[in-house]
């Protein structure tokens, strides 16, 4: 608002509360400075890292049944390598190569953390293989004997065994005998993702210095070390978006305090966001830093639109302290309105039985709600120390954003405005619904979308996949009433028919399992006769079977890979291609139809182990989880807006431009490929809420404007005000994140940028576009009726220049309209 009517003594809340502050201001820096000093002092404690088991829904049926046979199978974190020989004349049976596949066994379970039941290759003892001796007897032996043979002839009837055992073959070495596979799993809370990372690549140096071998590393851990290797790329792609910000705030303030007032409300908030962090012993996982950084943005952003308002009202003549009280008064409604949406956006992911979620939304939404203090309170108080600004009312037009926004403004009142706007938003409409009505849940691409595809896991990953049964187990754990109930023939072979149907899924790879083992050990104990491939007939054969593979293995635990030892439990592993959506559902779905139509007597299914067992559990938390936030998003912005302004068409307008953004994030999701996991599911949580900001802004400064202007003046005005801040802002923030697109090596910080970008640009597109239009369009009474007289506009009409021209060209009877 604009003119002698801000000094007027409108005790409203907003007006009372700016002068009990104002009136206090050393009081309300102490109260400022005491919980900022407090939380300070909380940051020191802040680790930045992934936990695995932050990413699991700790309340979903799969992850407590995991949690629960982990401790007896392992868990889902498992390294991947894939020795390769690069000589297309030869295989892996050669001493030197053996000898590199018995060094990386071995080196990998010395690894801390390494969960020495979960190590598997052909070099180590618990794979085995049943041999028979001259004199009659039957032995299970380690595949690899202990000391490597060099002679060829030896060498060959080596890998004349391995390819004629069914548990080696195409599980831990290709069908072209050219690579060698080897498992290791890590122990959730003890692994360290960088320490595992840092090892592996000091073993691919190892092994690849003589050019004769090529090692692939994929798996969980693997995948996490990446991050944590790119994460100090975060400190320069920060940096970059910080200077980015304070040259354009510079550029656009033309001083030091148009600098350091916003930074300096960034600053506390962070303070605050981080102490809180510290204060309740969370963990930063380096993979969703966006998110704090996007809320520093916003931060940065409610500053500006304060000292915007502050100069408007120094440009039209009131005195600092005036200024300072009026612009404080006026913006604490949007201001809280816009800040709070923030908030709970972040807020609703605490309903996420993800810990990693949950903890996220409650650090930054207190962060977030912390700007009622930063940015309501304490820039206010600043500008009020600051020396009185130089500004003119004449020195607005030289404002790029101003004479931007005023030209839209001035179209918008126009005769052609509607047409054009609307047929645009409807376009919008229609193509954010096509494309956006439907959203991939989980992964969209082979290997990890959080790197690009030409990045060495991602190679690593495909290779794998493609010679071997695949990377991603799911595990399903078969539950008996008794002791030795999976020794039972039709137990069974119930398993051996479950998993045949599980064949035929899509990206499927081949299963471990006791059937398969069992008939392996069958027919190498009938001197490796094929037909001798079957499932013994009786519980006391299948027991004989299984208690000859372990008793005459080196070491104990070698038949946990299968089952527990009592023989209550079978760990059913089907091997996958890939962990993307498609797959992941698939297999969850025929494994749920297949054992609900046919049940196993004495026998429980418990769903579900394994990377593609945890990321199901995921998959569904993250669908849940984005039906309940997106829900609640929108319908408590669209209640709080209804209440704050008292109008059904406001909260009406604000709710049409939420689902409107929403649907645009989707599509866009859609057509660039990218899944909704736990990952993205925040940032786009966050995009929902930053977005309403400008719509709330825009809102009530036309309310404003309309006091003691025509309706038309008042949308102008808006526009070369609030709408050239709202312009500038998102600008700022653009400018500041772009850059992260070409940067970063995460592909997931690029892709999450450009999503951000893409929101931040609709939302500001529809605050400066159809919000305007739509109140000049329907006259909502919640703007006409607080029309008093038309003196502002009068006023402007006599004060020349610029202003004059501008009325002029909107017809002249402005005054009137």
């Amino acid at each position: 608002m604009a003119g002698n009517h801000n000094h007027e003594a409108r005790e409203t809340r907003g007006a009372a509360i700016a002068n009990w502050l104002m009136d206090r201001k050393w009081a309300s820096f102490l109260l400022i400075c005491v919980p900022t000093i407090m939380l300070a002092l909380h940051i020191p404690k802040i680790k930045v890292e992934s936990q695995f088991s932050d990413l699991l829904p700790k309340e979903h049926e799969y992850i407590k049944n995991y949690n629960k046979m982990k401790q007896t199978f392992g868990g889902a974190n498992v390294i991947t390598m894939a020795l390769e020989v690069t000589d297309d004349k030869t295989d892996i049976f050669t001493y030197d190569t053996l000898k590199k596949l018995k060094y990386l066994t071995e080196e990998v379970d010395k690894i801390e953390g390494v969960n020495h039941y979960q190590v598997a290759s052909i070099a180590h003892g618990k794979v085995r293989r049943i041999r028979t001796t001259g004199g009659g007897l039957i032995k299970s032996e380690p595949v690899l004997p202990k000391d490597l043979p060099k002679d060829p002839e030896a060498l060959k009837q080596l890998r004349e065994e391995a390819f004629n055992n069914d548990i080696v073959y195409g599980t831990y070495i290709s069908t072209d005998g050219k690579l060698a596979l080897i498992f290791a799993g890590f122990v959730e809370g003890v692994l360290k993702y960088s320490t595992i990372h840092d090892k592996m690549l000091e073993f691919k140096e190892n092994v690849e210095k003589d050019g004769q071998t090529k090692l692939y590393i994929a798996g969980e851990p693997m995948l996490k070390g990446w991050i944590y290797y790119y994460t100090p790329e975060l400190v320069v792609i920060f940096g970059i978006t910080l200077a980015v910000m304070v040259a354009l705030l510079f550029f656009h303030f033309y001083s030091v305090a148009g600098v350091v007032v916003p930074m300096l409300g960034t600053l506390l908030s962070a303070v605050w966001g981080l102490g809180f962090v510290g204060w309740m012993d969370f963990n930063l996982d380096p993979l969703i830093l966006v998110v704090p950084v996007l809320i520093s943005a916003r931060t940065a952003s409610h500053c500006v639109q304060m000292m915007e308002r502050y100069y408007d009202e120094i440009r039209v003549g009131a005195e600092q302290e005036a200024a300072v009280r009026t612009s404080m008064g006026e913006l604490l409604l949007p201001a809280t309105l816009g800040i709070l949406a923030d908030a709970f956006a972040l807020l609703v992911l605490t309903v996420s039985s993800m810990p990693m979620i949950a903890k996220l939304g409650m650090y930054c939404s207190f962060w977030g709600a912390s700007n009622l203090v930063t940015v309501a309170v304490l820039v206010p108080l600043i500008m009020s120390l600051l020396p009185k600004p130089n500004v003119s009312i004449q020195e607005e037009h030289k404002h790029l954003p101003s004479r931007i926004m005023h030209n839209l403004g001035v179209f918008l009142v126009g005769p052609k405005a509607s047409v054009i706007v609307m047929g645009g938003a409807v376009l919008l409409t229609v193509w954010a619904f096509y494309f956006g009505w439907t959203i991939q849940i989980g992964e969209s691409k082979p290997g990890s979308p959080i790197l690009y595809p030409e990045h060495e896991y991602n190679v690593s990953a495909s290779k794998i996949a493609d010679k071997f049964a695949g990377a991603n187990q799911f595990s399903l754990y078969f539950e008996g009433d008794g002791p030795h109930r999976m020794k039972d023939p039709k137990v069974v072979a119930a398993m051996q028919a479950f998993g045949r149907y599980m064949a035929d899924t899509r990206n499927f790879g081949g299963t471990r399992d006791i059937p398969q083992l069992v008939r392996s050990i069958n027919r190498l104990y009938h001197y490796d006769d094929p037909r001798w491939s079957l499932i013994p007939a009786s519980q006391t054969n299948i027991g004989n079977t299984l208690f000859m593979y372990e008793a005459g293995a080196s070491m104990p635990g070698v038949i946990l890979e299968y089952m527990d030892l009592e023989g209550r439990t079978a760990n059913f592993v089907v091997f996958y291609k890939d962990a993307t959506g498609p797959t992941v559902s698939e297999a969850v779905e025929k494994a749920h139809a297949w054992l609900d139509a046919n049940p196993i007597e004495g026998v429980t299914p418990r769903f579900a182990g394994g990377i593609i067992g945890t990321t199901a559990a995921a998959n569904e938390e993250t669908h849940s989880s984005d039906i309940k936030t997106t829900v609640a998003i929108v319908l408590v912005v669209t209640l709080a807006i209804i209440v704050a302004y008292r109008s059904w068409v406001a909260g009406l307008m604000v709710f049409v431009l939420l689902i409107l953004c929403v649907m645009t994030n989707r599509a866009f999701m859609g057509m660039r490929d990218i899944g909704l996991n736990v990952n993205t599911l925040p940032v786009t949580a966050v995009g929902i809420g930053v977005g309403v900001d400008y719509a709330i802004y825009m809102l009530d400064r036309l309310k404003e404007e309309a006091r003691h202007r025509t309706l038309i003046d008042a949308i102008v005005t808006s526009m070369r005000t609030t709408g050239a801040a709202i312009l500038f802002t998102a600008t700022t923030i653009f400018a500041g994140i772009i850059f992260w697109i070409p940067i970063s090596t995460l592909r997931f910080n690029g892709e999450m940028s450009l999503l951000l970008c893409l929101l931040l640009f609709s939302n500001m597109i529809g605050a400066i576009t159809l919000v305007p239009l739509l109140v000049h369009m329907f006259k909502p009474r919640f703007v006409t009726d607080s029309h008093i007289d038309d003196r502002d506009t009068i006023r402007d009409q006599r004060l020349g220049g610029w202003q004059a021209e501008s009325i002029a060209k909107m017809g002249g009877g402005a005054v009137g309209a």
